[in-house]
């Protein structure tokens, strides 16, 4: 390979954390590369929460367009970001490894205590209607309110305000070194974790096979990449987005792979909850017989509500 690679993500210190961390797995495998920075939607519109702008290709669609027009080679991604369907003409051609996938309740320095420990009308903040929707069926009396911004200026935020916490995902703290913040790492019997959450998902153009290649051979984990297909084959059945409160996690143990995933009503008030059991060679199939699962007990209802209220 003797032309550089150039890889493009947005401007964030954990974007550009999981960027680096991708070149240098590209690096070791002896191929130059370089890092181009790019602002996207998200990136931009800081006043509104997530839910009210919608979406659809939020923090993706700049990196998208400009890896269409050549203008990049690899676009870097936390995958809880991508849509299940993406645009014509790239492909998800890697699936990184998969840090902590689950959530953290980061709290005000004046207190002390875990998630249950908090006094009753507690408020806490989070990007999040998913893990809003699921703290609320958990503790119906905490006040849960919107956050924005990136990890250290939402942290920035909580220390300022009157708030009692934040949740944040335990990955991001951790590639950012500020595991010192976590109070606690809230169970998964209270909080199940975003699609993909944790995991880095590489994207290159469809017909640019030999990049596809060098990246899926530096880059690729195929348990990561198993658990990861199970749950976004959830996602798309469900025909949920980022800003649905769909949680899903899947594990892999050798040729094994379970997954526990959840539908929540935005106020917390009805919450369907299942788990399957099954072979990594089945994974999508596994993930779409979860939806159906959850679609047969009452999900639809619930999906169908929240969309007659978006934006």
């Amino acid at each position: 390979m003797t032309r550089e690679l150039t890889i493009g993500t947005r401007r964030s210190r954990l974007a550009l954390w999981q960027a680096r961390r991708v070149r240098s797995q590209l690096e070791n495998a002896g191929h130059r590369v370089a890092i181009q920075e790019i602002t996207t939607k998200g990136d931009r519109i800081l006043d509104q929460p997530l839910a009210d702008i919608g979406d659809k290709g939020l923090f993706t669609k700049e990196l998208d367009v400009a890896l269409l027009n050549g203008e990049i080679d690899v676009a870097v991604h936390s995958l809880k970001d991508l849509p299940t369907q993406l645009p014509p003409g790239i492909c998800l051609a890697a699936i990184g490894e998969r840090a902590d996938p689950g959530d953290a309740l980061i709290t005000h320095p004046k207190v002390n205590g875990l998630l249950a420990d908090l006094p009753e009308g507690s408020t806490l903040a989070t990007s999040s209607l998913r893990r809003k929707a699921q703290l609320l069926a958990w503790r119906p009396d905490l006040n849960v309110v919107p956050v924005r911004g990136n990890v250290p200026t939402r942290i920035q935020k909580l220390d300022e305000s009157s708030w009692e916490g934040i949740v944040l995902a335990v990955a991001g703290l951790q590639r950012l070194e500020l595991t010192n913040r976590i109070a606690e790492k809230i169970s998964y019997d209270v909080v199940l974790p975003a699609v993909g959450q944790g995991a880095l998902g590489i994207l290159c153009r469809e017909d640019d096979g030999r990049t596809l290649d060098i990246v899926r051979d530096a880059v690729h984990d195929e348990d990561a990449a198993a658990a990861v297909l199970a749950e976004r084959a959830l996602l798309r059945r469900l025909e949920g987005g980022c800003q649905v409160p769909i949680g899903a996690y899947a594990t892999v143990q050798g040729h094994s792979l379970s997954m526990v995933a959840c539908v929540a009503s935005l106020d917390g008030s009805r919450i369907i909850r299942e788990r399957i059991d099954g072979v990594t060679e089945a994974a999508r199939a596994l993930g779409v017989s979860l939806a159906e699962t959850l679609l047969s007990r009452g999900a639809n209802a619930i999906l169908d509500e929240i969309r007659r209220q978006e934006p």
